[in-house]
């Protein structure tokens, strides 16, 4: 190992360390945001009632009505990772609560497919609408080359991690 590699290593062990200041800075302010991100999620979460994966089925759901598309119990299953015992709980847990229903399926009647309520859009509008303006007004506050910076970054970075997760065996979200 090269001393510029010594040096970068960090004192823990965990990894290497960027290697300018600026890169530190970038990565301080990449774990800031995440932090963020993740407290927002939380107070969304309390908002709703609800269950982490619970709200992530429902933007899933909000999303394919959105887009014209009817999700079955088990393209649902497959988006989440959960067994078909643990859709089931899911699905009737959102169909308690009034926020999805249960329709037989237009193209085949045998099945069924898993349609938001009409509050759901709203629930979802309301408990995570807090995030959406700030990042709206920041990503408006970028020059176009600052704005297309971020978005290199993002796809580069988001790229990285999904070769890094099939690399080590993992199963990417889809």
């Amino acid at each position: 190992m090269s001393t510029d590699e010594t040096i970068r290593e960090r004192s823990d062990g965990g990894g290497l360390q960027p290697s300018t200041p600026e890169g530190a800075a970038a990565i301080a302010s990449l774990q800031a945001l995440s932090d963020s991100v993740h407290d927002a999620d939380e107070r969304a979460l309390r908002d709703l009632q609800m269950l982490p994966v619970d709200a992530l089925a429902l933007r899933h759901l909000v999303q394919a009505h959105q887009e014209g598309r009817s999700v079955n119990p088990t393209e649902l299953a497959r988006t989440l990772r959960l067994s078909t015992a643990g859709i089931t709980k899911l699905v009737d847990r959102l169909v308690r609560d009034g926020r999805a229903e249960r329709r037989p399926n237009p193209k085949d009647r045998r099945g069924i497919v898993v349609l938001p309520s009409g509050t759901a859009v709203d629930d979802l509008a309301r408990a995570y609408g807090h995030l959406r303006s700030p990042v709206i007004a920041a990503i408006d506050a970028l020059s176009a080359a600052e704005a297309g910076a971020v978005e290199r970054f993002a796809s580069r970075l988001a790229a990285a991690l999904r070769h890094e997760l099939l690399a080590s065996g993992a199963d990417p979200a889809p």
